[in-house]
């Protein structure tokens, strides 16, 4: 099952192609003036290469390629609004005299409800799932300078399951955040990595023998894109995550921060930084960078 959907996400690029997709009334199709649906997709095909031929100071070949996927399905009627997100990215990576290796691995999915209040805050309820496509290893050395492999996560393990309530405030399509003071998580995982777990042992936070977490909290999460210069994009992404039962004051970090610098409609300079923090996945902040000229298609 895992492979068809890898395979769904390889071919997305071939459905369609559109562009201006920050222009919310150019993509947007109003119903009634105070009714409208807006659906936006973009794919980025991120490549990164270094070669050396008998360079002194030394250095390894590489060569990487990301896939990126944005979509954004906003449906409004009246005093109702549906915002819909789905982001996605897989990568691999290949270094000279290595294995192919994978360099990204995510997907998200934010629904979010709101009824609107006063101005521009409304009541909300969201559902957020994370997890990722396929299978991760942590790389160690073995005999004769040989790569040993061991199995860490796998397609939905683990995988996080958000649930909450609260308000909503909304500027516009490019800045809004949600605070859902009552809120519950389930983190769910493989019990082929809980079986073997030493006594007082945990994988991302659930107990040995066991195939999940629960966790009641607030979630506060965040969106914010502009355009800071001529053909230069700006987007945030923030989710924070506080557990009420367990460390209240040790609050899980989920930051992404994108630059884009666009030099035609098929192409661009893409900057993708990523800050995570969750002690059940690692006692230290986890940081990441991907910088490549891209391929981009909207739809």
């Amino acid at each position: 099952m895992r492979n068809y959907i890898l395979i769904l996400f390889l071919l997305i690029p071939t459905l369609g192609i559109s562009n201006n997709f920050l222009k919310f009334k150019t993509d947007s199709v109003w119903t009634s003036p105070d009714s409208y649906y807006l659906s936006k997709g973009k794919i980025t095909t991120l490549v990164n290469q270094s070669q050396y031929k008998n360079w002194a100071a030394g250095g390894i070949n590489n060569l990487s390629l990301t896939l990126i996927l944005d979509y954004d399905y906003i449906l409004k009627q009246g005093d109702f609004e549906w915002i819909n997100r789905i982001d996605g990215a897989y990568g691999i990576v290949k270094n000279q005299n290595e294995s192919l290796k994978k360099n990204e691995d995510r997907f998200e999915l934010y629904s979010l409800l709101a009824l609107k209040n006063k101005g521009r805050w409304s009541y909300s309820a969201l559902l957020n799932i994370k997890s990722q496509w396929a299978n991760g290893y942590d790389y160690t050395q073995g005999f004769a300078n040989s790569q040993v492999r061991t199995l860490k996560t796998k397609f939905l393990s683990p995988a996080y399951t958000q649930l909450g309530f609260g308000m909503f405030y909304k500027k516009d399509n490019n800045f809004w955040f949600n605070y859902a003071l009552l809120s519950a998580r389930y983190i769910m995982v493989n019990p082929v990595f809980t079986e073997s777990l030493a006594d007082g042992d945990n994988y991302f936070g659930v107990d040995k023998g066991k195939t999940g977490r629960f966790e009641a909290g607030g979630i506060f999460s965040a969106y914010y894109k502009t355009e800071i210069m001529k053909n230069m994009f700006f987007e945030n992404k923030l989710n924070l995550f506080q557990n009420y039962l367990e460390d209240p004051l040790n609050i899980d970090i989920d930051y992404i921060i994108s630059l884009e610098f666009t030099i035609n409609k098929f192409l661009s300079t893409n900057i993708l930084v990523q800050l995570l923090y969750d002690d059940n996945a690692a006692p230290e902040i986890q940081l990441k960078e991907v910088f490549g000229i891209s391929f981009n298609v909207n739809f």
